[in-house]
């Protein structure tokens, strides 16, 4: 088999990271090629990628040869599988790498029935994933937080994640009624690849499939109840908007005044035509007003976690955000001016209060 480094090497990079290193099926510590497709799964995740050139192949690249492959200078690599051994050749380089039999490469990619599924452009997918992907934690008491909440309702589907501190909720227009909870990982994958067309979405009750002409991505899911998030959405009297790389320079710069260990907030003091941000410590003291773009009316003074907010702002993509607030205890609530992506973030209490 001739394939091109650069495109072999793309796909393995963006593929390996699936791959889980203590598995006890060492097969599935490598990426098979099979059908035309690079697969990499760790049993709960298996992406398939195709790649033009390996049509009519049937072996396992191992994980030893990854960064080899990687540091191939540009051409054409020849790769041969004879007896359960991979040769990687390229002018005067020649290497040999033990592999496994492709039969001992057991992943899951379970068939799903058309009346379970539903199409959307990838790139409205991808984007709307982007805008709350930052809400998902890592690790979590509560699994269902884990992941990625998908309902599909009323011709929208809803995306949303929360971290107990934050939510952060957008949707785009889609027929069908269904609801599930994709693991973080997976969505990570999504927006990673470069899918490009229509983007079929399967599903039944234990997991689902993204699929396109160039990528499968087939997921286990989460199980449980998700949280009514539209309930947390209680919308208060004080309204305005705000240039959003202004507020986020500002709290940036107010952040800076502090070290890593130091968890004081910043305090936004909303009064008429301007944001207030002001961040205080033992050394420093810092003012800096932000101009609004629509009257506040009435004051409030509220603080939060400086961190959280700049999270919060740096998700969104538009130049202007509307933020609505209810009170010094009650969360803040941002929609965007060109999407219907919408972030809430908890207050923190301040010493004066």
């Amino acid at each position: 088999m001739k394939i091109e480094k650069s495109k072999l090497a793309k796909k393995i990079g963006q593929m390996k990271g699936i791959i889980n290193k203590n598995s006890d099926n060492g097969a599935l510590q490598g990426i098979l090629v099979k059908d035309g497709y690079l697969i990499a799964s760790n049993t709960e995740l298996t992406v398939k990628a195709k790649l033009e050139g390996m049509e009519g192949e049937s072996f396992i690249i191992p994980m030893k040869s990854f960064d080899l492959i990687d540091n191939l200078p540009d051409g054409d690599i020849q790769i041969q599988c004879e007896k359960n051994v991979i040769t990687i050749q390229m002018g005067k380089i020649n290497n040999h790498f033990k592999t496994y039999p492709v039969e001992q490469f057991a992943y899951d990619m379970n068939s799903f029935s058309e009346d379970s599924s539903a199409s959307v452009m990838a790139d409205r997918l991808k984007r709307a994933a982007q805008h709350v992907i930052y809400a998902v934690p890592d690790g979590a008491a509560n699994k269902t937080m884990e992941g990625m909440f998908f309902k599909c309702a009323k011709g929208k589907l809803n995306m949303v994640g929360l971290d107990g501190h934050r939510v952060a909720w957008d949707c785009l227009p889609l027929s069908g009624e269904f609801s599930f909870i994709v693991p973080k990982e997976a969505v990570e994958k999504i927006i990673q690849f470069d899918i490009k067309g229509e983007i079929r979405i399967a599903y039944s009750r234990n997991a689902a499939l993204f699929q396109t002409d160039d990528y499968e991505i087939y997921t286990r899911l989460i199980e449980g109840e998700y949280f009514q998030y539209e309930k947390m959405f209680s919308y208060g009297d004080i309204n305005t908007v705000v240039d959003r790389c202004l507020l986020m320079e500002a709290i940036n710069r107010a952040r800076l005044c502090g070290s890593k260990e130091d968890r004081m907030p910043i305090v936004m003091e909303i009064d008429g035509k301007s944001i207030r941000i002001m961040y205080k410590n033992s050394v420093a003291d810092y003012h800096e007003e932000v101009p609004l773009q629509e009257e506040a009316g009435t004051k409030l003074k509220i603080g939060f976690n400086p961190k959280l907010f700049l999270d919060s702002l740096k998700a969104f993509d538009c130049d202007n955000i509307a933020i609505n607030f209810s009170g010094k205890r009650m969360p803040a609530i941002i929609n965007a001016e060109d999407s219907d992506m919408t972030a809430l973030i908890l207050p923190v209490n301040l010493k004066e209060d």
